[in-house]
């Protein structure tokens, strides 16, 4: 994979995965622009940058729920770093953890402002510049399979990613700008330990015990979601795109571009010949 001088953005990168991503690429050579809310974090995360490649690398606060800022991100990055040929829409929240009937509307509403309409106008912003050109863009998908009880604005939220992936994925690629996701495992970030502060009564049992061990026990790596991002922004993966890809058990060195004609790592549901749902 090569990424020396290539230009990548990166929403909520000033930690976490986010900004293990950023550092993995630096080290590859990429110029890489980093945003999130926290100006100290940013500034932490940027010296890391720094030690990492030599760049030029730069920081901007970002709130993903105004456009303006995603778009001064935008062209600030063209500006300083030059065009920029992939992006990383990282920045999300757990939002509200509580029972669906307990839940406030407003906590739902910034939820999904932030971790939908937040990756909207981000792909929105970037892709319209990259149009003409080609790209690849990398969202985050996740929360899981099955029902998640206690934690439903954020599952709406990523399965919303899933279909947005899958149709603005294929109206993208139309324009050689190639739109994917990925499911990034049980990673131990400050979203666990957001979960672990809101104890057993909001969590349920069941999954406060399972993320405990989860912590105990590092969770799965960060580095993995790392590797994933940088194929599906390396040529390695042209052609490939509205898909979903697990970080943890997809092998997706594999894949060909034919995969983006078929129903695989999609949302759609297995069905029988006669239209229902498979038992």
């Amino acid at each position: 994979m090569h990424f020396k001088d290539k230009v990548v953005a990166i929403t909520g990168g000033g930690r976490g995965i986010g900004l293990t991503i950023a550092e993995t690429l630096a080290e590859m050579g990429a110029r890489v622009a980093i945003s999130a809310r926290t100006e100290s974090e940013l500034q932490k995360a940027l010296a890391s940058l720094k030690a990492k490649g030599p760049g030029p690398h730069l920081s901007y606060v970002c709130d993903v729920r105004d456009s303006d800022a995603v778009e001064n991100f935008a062209d600030l990055v063209e500006g300083r770093l030059g065009s920029i040929s992939g992006v990383v829409a990282a920045a999300g929240v757990y939002g509200e953890i509580s029972p669906f009937l307990e839940s406030s509307l407003a906590k739902w509403e910034e939820s999904i402002d932030i971790n939908v309409l937040g990756v909207i106008r981000t792909v929105h912003t970037f892709a319209r510049r990259m149009k003409g050109r080609g790209g690849r863009i990398v969202l985050f998908s996740g929360g899981g399979q099955a029902a998640m009880p206690n934690f439903a604005p954020y599952v709406t939220a990523k399965g919303a990613l899933w279909r947005f992936t899958e149709t603005v994925g294929r109206e993208l690629a139309a324009h050689k700008i190639y739109l994917n996701a990925l499911a990034p495992g049980a990673v131990n970030t400050k979203f666990l330990d957001d979960l672990l502060a809101a104890g057993p009564e909001k969590v349920g049992k069941e999954i406060y015990e399972r993320s405990l061990k989860q912590k105990d026990s590092g969770g799965e790596s960060p580095v993995k979601a790392a590797k994933l991002v940088q194929y599906l922004l390396s040529e390695r993966s042209e052609g490939i795109y509205g898909r979903t890809l697990s970080a943890v058990w997809d092998d997706y060195e594999k894949l060909n571009p034919q995969i983006s004609q078929s129903d695989l790592y999609t949302y759609k549901r297995v069905v029988r010949e006669d239209g229902g749902t498979k038992a």
